[in-house]
């Protein structure tokens, strides 16, 4: 579980955050959705101890979360992640990097760990891949290896900042489904979106956020109202169908 607690951020004395009080229960599928400089990256970047915490308390598994991530990993995939294609290393070389934690400075990785970047390339459906040297991937296939990184540590939670922007329109689904998948194995999944189409019908928590939160748990259901009030206009929302 995540528990967010009296958050507030500034930057230069601007609030870009406030009051933000949040509970996310294991095993959700949520997005956190909102307009552009809405604060969603920077809460995310909290959760992951990127940014250092202002005011307010964030808890992990009821352990303060800095403490918390010194002894966990995190599975993350950042926005938009810069690469150099010409760089001399292939797809398995990019998910291995997930376990760089675990491996003394100038050590090999071991076979078991080997091992296991294959079987996170399996799950993410890119194991055709493994031996393809990274400037020769698609959009839609480096995301799925940088999913795999982002698996490869065994963390049961796993957070994504727009991951549909590096995927064509046709993989979005596709990549949302996969998501699914790792969600209903028991990670808990926290994704900041754009596609509020999309996530409507994957995600079972969305969180409204512009600056404050409009919803704060899974009981407040997102309403044309609710979405409103997040985005400054009116949004239609198509039923999921289920």
């Amino acid at each position: 579980m995540i528990r967010i607690e009296d958050l507030n951020y500034y930057i230069a004395g601007n609030p870009i955050l406030e009051d933000i009080q949040l509970e996310i229960t294991d095993q959700e599928f949520v997005a956190i959705i909102g307009p552009n400089g809405a604060g969603k990256s920077t809460l995310i970047k909290l959760i992951l101890g990127l940014l250092p915490l202002q005011d307010g308390k964030i808890w992990i598994d009821d352990i303060p979360h800095l403490e918390w991530l010194s002894a966990h990993p995190m599975g993350y995939l950042p926005q938009r992640e810069e690469y150099d294609r010409r760089f001399p290393a292939n797809a398995l070389d990019i998910v291995m990097l997930g376990l760089a934690a675990e491996t003394k400075l100038g050590r090999s990785f071991t076979s078991q760990q080997r091992e296991r970047g294959i079987e996170a390339m399996h799950t993410t459906g890119c194991i055709d891949q493994a031996f393809k040297p990274i400037g020769g991937l698609s959009g839609g296939e480096m995301q799925r290896v940088l999913l795999a990184r982002a698996i490869v540590g065994g963390s049961k939670y796993l957070i994504l900042d727009e991951p549909e922007s590096s995927v064509d329109q046709p993989g979005v689904q596709d990549f949302f489904a996969l998501l699914k998948e790792l969600n209903m194995q028991g990670r808990t999944i926290i994704t900041v979106s754009h596609d509020l189409h999309t996530v409507s019908a994957y995600c079972n928590f969305i969180v409204c956020l512009n600056r404050r939160l409009h919803c704060h748990n899974q009981a407040e259901m997102v309403n044309a109202e609710l979405i409103q009030k997040t985005f400054g206009k009116a949004v239609r929302l198509i039923d999921k169908g289920y």
